[in-house]
């Protein structure tokens, strides 16, 4: 393998739709719920959801790499994995090459994520802990992802505080500016939203630890499905399913509800599914119904169909 096709695998670009999508998603409820569909045409607010954008792109790379990494030096990645290739334990990138890839991933994070750091202290010590969380995912001496704790990382980081914080940093003022024209931070919904995008995203994960069950615990990699078991993994990927739609649904009305008989077949697949190879489909299958619902969602925005004035969402 070329070096740069090896780079490229190594970004694990099916899953960069986990980095797109909150910052995407965060931007629409901040146009829904303030009341001022021309936002998408305001050059700053743009230019602060490039900013997230940017950053949170280079953050997941990073996290890519230290989990390639990581899972090489503990020796997750053997020769009888099922599974796209990993750079490290194949020889195609040392690990040498690879711990300097993640350092240039993470300061290109913090020169990209510059205009929404200036905005607030309390946004660039979030990025900050952004970054800490991605490298302890597989490496340090407490890797998340060993522990168990990967779903609640997923959820917690690529749904909740990338949605949420991508709706501060839009209704932050910059400097120099009076806050008259900024829209309110729409916190309920945010929340709610980054929540339900981040249990669509936990399943690409849970599709990925189904996989590599076996060869997680020959090595001692606490996954949730090594503690629990492929049945948990089975039941979680359709709460992830159903409650995930559902919480979008809540936020952006009736329109990301469509795809549930595409999320319900999907995890009846998900359910049939028993060797490491057969849950091989169900990585793209959830960033494409991720995917999917943000398309849905910025559209019932963009349409005006998001039902803003009810329940408690305001």
């Amino acid at each position: 393998m070329t070096t740069f096709r090896a780079w490229l695998a190594a970004t694990r670009p099916k899953t960069l739709v986990a980095a797109v999508a909150p910052i995407v998603l965060g931007g629409a409820v901040v146009v829904a719920y303030s009341g001022a569909p021309g936002l998408w045409a305001d050059r700053s607010f743009v230019l602060i959801l490039l900013s997230c954008l940017g950053f949170a792109l280079c953050v997941q790379v990073a996290c890519n790499f230290a989990n390639d990494l990581g899972d090489s030096l503990r020796g997750a990645d053997t020769a009888v994995r099922v599974g796209p290739r990993r750079a490290v334990s194949s020889g195609d990138i040392s690990a040498a090459a690879m711990r300097r890839g993640i350092w240039f991933a993470c300061v290109l994070a913090l020169f990209l994520g510059a205009p929404v750091a200036t905005l607030s202290p309390w946004l660039l010590l979030a990025g900050l802990l952004a970054i800490a969380c991605a490298l302890a995912y597989t490496l340090g001496p407490f890797p998340l992802a060993y522990r168990g704790l990967g779903d609640v990382f997923v959820v917690g980081c690529f749904g909740v505080q990338a949605t949420t914080l991508t709706a501060l940093a839009a209704c932050t003022p910059g400097p120099g500016d009076c806050g008259c024209d900024t829209p309110h931070m729409p916190w309920r919904p945010a929340f709610l939203a980054g929540l339900g995008l981040g249990l669509l995203a936990d399943n690409i994960l849970v599709a990925n630890n189904a996989r590599d069950y076996e060869t997680d615990l020959a090595v001692g990699k606490r996954t949730t499905v090594v503690r629990f078991g492929r049945n948990f993994a089975r039941n979680l990927h359709g709460f992830n399913s159903i409650f995930g739609l559902a919480c979008l649904g809540h936020v952006f009305g009736w329109v990301p509800m469509v795809l549930l008989p595409l999320a319900l077949w999907q995890h009846l697949a998900f359910r049939r599914a028993a060797q490491p190879a057969e849950f091989l489909p169900f990585l793209g299958r959830a960033a494409g119904l991720m995917l999917l619902a943000t398309i849905l969602c910025v559209t019932a925005t963009c349409l005006g169909w998001v039902p803003a004035g009810t329940l408690w969402m305001r």
